[in-house]
This record gives C-alpha cells, structure tokens and sequence, in this order.
C-alpha cells in the first residue's frame, strides 16, 4: 500500500472495468460503489437476478457506469459468463472475489455436511474460478488487479468456525502462491481482509443447538470493532492502484483507537440494542 499523503486523481480508474463478485448489497455494493465513482465501470454478480437489476439502477442514478449479472459463484459457467460481461465492455482490468459466506456456529463434529460443503462451494471454489477466469486475461494482456477476501482465520484457527476459517486460511495461502506465479508479469494480486462489517444479515445467525448462547456477545463485539459497508470499502481504490499487497482494518493499533471511538460516539450502545436472530440448526445424525 503506498502511503497515506498520497492524493489520488479523483478519476483514477477511468477507463478501467471492474468486476465484483456477491455484489448486490453489503460490502460487494460498497467496494464496486467506490470503484465507479473513481471513474471505473463495474460488473456486479450476486444469486439474484432482481437484487442485480436494484444495485446496479443504484449505481446508475449516481452516475456510474454499471451493469451486472446473476452469478452463483460456485459455477464455473456463471463466472465465466459475468467474466465475459465485462470484457463486453471493452476491458477486463479488476477482478475482486467478494462473494463469501458463514457457516453454522459449532464444532466440527457435529457441523452439517450440507454447511460445511457450501462453505467450502462459496468461499474457496467461488474464489478458485475468479481467479481461473481473470487471470488468463490479465496474463495476456500483461495487466490486472485481482483482489481475494479474507476474513477471520487466515491467520490461524478459530474454535467453533471451524468450516469459515478455514477457508479463509486457504485464501491466504491461494493467494500468496499466485503472487508467486504472477511475479514479473505485470499482474497485481492482492489480499483484503476488511475485519467486521456491518450489514443487514449481521443480525442472523445460525448455531448448532446448545451453542447459541455463545453468541450474545456479537452485539459488544460488532459494537467496539464493527464498521459500516461504506467504511470498510474506501481502502479498495488504493489497493487495486499499488504494488501487490494486503489491507487489513483491524491491527494491533485499530483494535484500542477504533474501540475507543465506537464507544464515545455511541456506536456500542446503539448495536447493544441490535435485534440478534439466532437460528438453531440440530446436528446430522452420527453415522
């Protein structure tokens, strides 16, 4: 990342194409809304045809560029297809897997093999085809900027999240040896790690029974370290504009300074009032 002082061209991405994945809400719309208003034109996907079509007549009504597609990322043909929606647009010059999702709060001995293999569909195959369909673009046209989530656990376990952090742990590693592979070709591969972002579905989640209880302190932990889509987003225009590296939001120093100033400005009060839905899922019977 290059340094703070620097002032970027406030159409420093025009002329670029941009894709998102898992971009109809949330920090996807945030990262491909602060793309387009540095000049980009971006490609949105998410699952749903309707919640496409509402972000990006969002998008347009702010002047930006945008056009998308639905795409379950865990289908080859899908990203294949949004893929070619933005070359459509002339160019194929930023490529962010966005499009992630949790699994049932738990232990791994009882995790649902349903969840466990969605998240695995989602967060590390939906990741491999972004990667799989940009960079033979990038690679020959001797540029691009891939951008690859990461999350909680990519540095090391978390008990009870076993099936996200671990996939999150597999991005950092997928990541790193692209860098490798990528090195001297003009192809920019980067990482983001965006730590606790507040969106509609941060009030719903699921939990093996017996576990749920646990989960009553998301409120004080969104509440310290948490932090609106919008905030989360603004770092992705200088990253996709340096050399390859990694943002991450929660440091050592972000966790007091950002702490600190949720609670003087009221904002651990005010999600300590966060309705919390909790749904309880029942283990698989035991085989």
């Amino acid at each position: 990342m290059r340094s703070p002082r620097t002032v970027l061209p406030h159409d420093v991405l025009s002329g670029r194409v941009a894709v998102v994945t898992g971009s109809s809400r949330g920090l996807g719309f945030a990262m491909a809304r602060e793309l387009g208003l540095r000049g980009a034109a971006v490609v949105l996907g998410a699952r749903s045809d309707d919640a496409v079509a509402a972000a990006v007549e969002r998008l347009r009504a702010e002047g930006i560029a945008a056009s998308g597609r639905r795409c379950d990322t865990g289908d080859l043909a899908d990203v294949e297809a949004l893929r070619d929606e933005a070359i459509s647009r002339g160019t194929l010059d930023i490529w962010i897997n966005n499009a992630g999702t949790s699994g049932v709060y738990g232990p791994t001995a009882s995790t649902p093999v349903d969840d466990f293999t969605r998240v695995v569909r989602t967060n590390i195959l939906g990741t491999f085809h972004g990667a799989r369909v940009a960079l033979p673009v990038f690679l020959a046209q001797g540029h691009g900027d891939l951008v690859n989530l990461y999350g909680q656990g990519d540095r090391g376990p978390v008990a009870l999240q076993n099936a996200y952090a671990s996939s999150k742990r597999w991005v950092r590693q997928f990541t790193e040896t692209l860098r490798l592979e990528t090195k001297g070709t003009g192809v920019r591969v980067h990482a983001m790690n965006p730590g606790l972002v507040e969106t509609d579905l941060l009030g719903r989640v699921a939990s093996q029974a017996g576990f749920e209880h646990r989960l009553g302190a998301l409120q004080v932990v969104v509440g310290l370290w948490g932090q609106s889509a919008g905030q989360a987003a603004r770092p992705i225009v200088d990253l996709v504009t340096s050399d390859a590296g990694e943002f991450r939001f929660l440091t050592k120093r972000r966790l007091v300074t950002h702490g600190l100033r949720n609670i003087l400005g009221g904002r651990l009060r005010r999600t300590n009032r966060m309705p919390l839905q909790v749904t309880v899922v029942h283990p698989d019977p035991q085989p």
